[in-house]
């Protein structure tokens, strides 16, 4: 899980005015320690972390290996997204094989979730695709509850019956809203969201069977005010941007299995 030393590093990114959250921001917390005293208990212990952080299936893009150098500062080819992880519930970690050059240019509206889900196995032959559906359709934090009633008659005999039906409603569309890069660590960029994902939409997608894609995606287009781009302008390819450029769609399919969607790195669902 992402520890209490990368919150405070992006929590200390917005104090200092590098770090810059737009948008309507709702239910914000932090995965890192649940609400506890904030105090790191290893301070002061050695530190013989090897590598990055990958308990519960999350990657902590701030911890470094101490026994490897940071990345180049340029290799050869366009940079490639290696690792997607959240930080906390507004914010995604994207790390990225080389350094990138500052993203002030590019627009946020260049990036996009999605709840991708893809039936997998001979039995699901002809519904073989994929559905991409918006995040805040099952982002809803209110669970609500309407009575239904009818009568029925028979010859001269009336009732009435009433049954409950509940729900959770959707909740307000998850958009990218600001793009900055982690202090000290030009290979990584995090992505601040205007509402937070809630737990709604892991419980939703976990109910798939185990065998299909039930993932969150994140997706880009080249298309926008500036591209992506490593120190040496290098782009950033496009990551199955078909989803971005419908932003107002709230679902969409497309034949084959995560199609365009190059490289495939399904987004952790830490809730």
């Amino acid at each position: 899980m992402l520890g209490s030393r990368f919150s405070r590093l992006v929590h200390a990114a917005l104090a200092g005015g590098t770090l810059a959250l737009s948008g309507c921001v709702d239910r914000a917390y932090d995965f890192g320690d649940g609400g506890a005293d904030d105090s790191d208990p290893t301070e002061g212990e050695t530190d013989t972390d090897t590598g990055p952080d990958t308990t519960n299936g999350t990657v902590d893009p701030t911890t470094t290996p101490t026994t490897e150098p940071p990345p180049p500062p340029d290799v050869p080819g366009p940079p490639q997204l290696i690792a997607v992880g959240f930080a906390d519930n507004l914010t995604l970690a994207l790390t990225f094989s080389e350094a990138l050059a500052p993203p002030t240019a590019v627009d946020p509206r260049q990036f996009r979730l999605s709840a991708a889900i893809a039936p997998q196995g001979e039995q699901y032959y002809y519904t073989y695709g994929t559905y991409y559906s918006e995040v805040g359709r099952w982002n809803g934090a209110d669970y609500h509850c309407d009575e239904y009633c009818y009568e029925y008659c028979y010859e001269d005999y009336c009732n009435e019956r009433c049954w409950e039906y509940c729900y959770t409603p959707p909740g307000p569309p998850v958009h990218v809203a600001a793009i900055t890069q982690l202090p000290d660590r030009p290979d990584i960029l995090l992505l601040t969201l205007d509402n937070g994902v809630g737990p709604g939409v892991c419980a939703h997608l976990k109910q798939y069977p185990e065998q299909w894609v039930h993932d969150l995606f994140v997706h880009y287009t080249t298309q926008g005010a500036a591209p992506v781009t490593d120190i040496v302008g290098e782009p950033l390819a496009q990551i199955a941007e078909h989803w971005v450029l419908q932003p107002e769609q709230e679902y969409s399919y497309l034949e084959g299995t995560l199609p365009f969607m190059q490289p495939v790195l399904p987004i952790p669902c830490v809730f």
